[in-house]
């Protein structure tokens, strides 16, 4: 089982074709001589960087690596300040030799920002999904891209269940009910069900989409799950999930649909007007995966009718999103800022799996296979 959970892993992870350079020359997979200008990107901790030790994903804590790099001599740019032309981003990223950003605050790495950040050499991802930036672009440029894979996967995989839990038994009406003074039994128990019976697929079977598969596994539903790579067959014994080769046939018979999939411009828009329309009237879908897989209206239009019964998550597009979004303010939202990937646990393990991949750098060592997103020219098989 183990040497086949490695194949699947490597086909996810493997390097697709060439794309080919338009940067004059690649640029080193390892680090040049000399200290590095490296510049990180993260949201502000403001009133709580101080209240837990353990906050490492703030600006303001920075991954907890300043010390280590400015005591082997390398500057360490940190700020949350990333959007527009007068950002603090843009009077770093021309001389920056590493752009550490997050999916939680990301910092969009454009084509355009690539062009201009003559020295850059590695962009890293402090958490999982690298859709923020242009990947093709940082393949042609030669630049090496790559995420701390698996740091988060616990944390998104409970927070699914979560939602799912939250959205299946209308619990937020009740919690709204009991904070503001009201007692109104009927508001909440009238679209108020049980998770044991139904049917909940994936959309999406990799390291999170299996986590949610085993957790799901006592509730005693029915479990369906899309992927492109078939599990290891232990692994749909162990929890009993049906493999669906052809996701248009799995979604009708869908009670809850969960979207585990990275964003790409296959599986950008994906979940259209036409494609929801497809689904059970009053699904319930959580969407922990990019935000722009989803038409936002078109979410929007099915929360309202009830042909979606409840839609959750923590990711949106743009993000962070504008006060005027339509999902702020829909019927029956679970809807949160960007949280479920940077829990305390999490943060600990990105902040380890950043650090851990600059000293390989710096030493002039690969990383780890699977947290390639771009090398040496190439995409990974997921962003193809």
């Amino acid at each position: 089982m183990a040497m086949r959970r490695a194949a699947q892993q490597a086909a996810r992870f493997a390097m697709g074709p060439h794309v080919p350079h338009t940067a004059p020359a690649a640029r080193s997979l390892h680090a040049s001589a000399g200290s590095k200008k490296i510049v990180g990107v993260f949201y502000k901790g403001g009133e709580y960087a101080d209240r837990n030790p353990n906050f490492v994903g703030c600006a303001e804590h920075a991954l907890g690596i300043r010390g280590w790099l400015e005591s082997q001599g390398h500057q360490y740019i940190v700020t949350d300040d990333k959007d527009g032309p007068n950002c603090e981003l843009e009077k770093h990223i021309a001389d920056a030799h590493v752009l550490i950003t997050t999916p939680f605050h990301p910092a969009y790495v454009t084509a355009d920002r690539i062009a201009r950040a003559k020295n850059l050499e590695l962009l890293l991802t402090a958490g999982i999904g690298s859709d923020h930036v242009d990947l093709p672009a940082a393949a042609a440029a030669g630049l090496t891209v790559a995420e701390v894979t698996g740091s988060n996967t616990v944390s998104v995989a409970e927070d699914q269940l979560m939602r799912v839990l939250v959205l299946m038994r209308n619990f937020l009406p009740g919690h709204h009910q009991a904070i503001s003074g009201e007692w109104d039994v009927a508001g909440v128990a009238h679209r108020a069900y049980d998770l044991e019976g139904k049917t909940v697929g994936t959309v999406g079977a990799g390291r999170i989409g299996r986590l949610l598969l085993q957790r799901l596994r006592p509730f005693n539903c029915k479990l369906l799950y899309h992927d492109r790579l078939r599990i290891d067959p232990a692994l749909e014994a162990e929890t009993g999930a049906q493999f669906e080769a052809d996701l248009d046939a799995m979604l009708p018979k869908c009670d809850v649909v969960v979207l585990n999939m990275p964003l790409t411009e296959k599986t950008r828009g994906m979940f259209d007007k036409e494609r929801i329309a497809r689904m059970k009237k009053g699904v319930i879908i959580v969407n922990n995966a990019r935000g722009a897989i989803m038409d936002t209206q078109a979410v929007a239009d099915a929360c309202a009718t009830g042909h979606i019964a409840g839609y959750g998550g923590d990711v949106w597009h743009p993000q962070p999103a504008p006060k005027d979004h339509p999902w702020r303010y829909m019927p029956n939202n679970a809807m949160t800022p960007h949280i479920s990937g940077t829990t305390i646990d999490g943060q600990l393990r990105y902040a380890a799996g950043v650090k851990d991949m600059l000293e390989r750098y710096f030493k002039g060592q690969d990383f780890p296979v699977q947290n390639y997103i771009v090398k040496e020219g190439n995409l990974a098989g997921q962003y193809q």
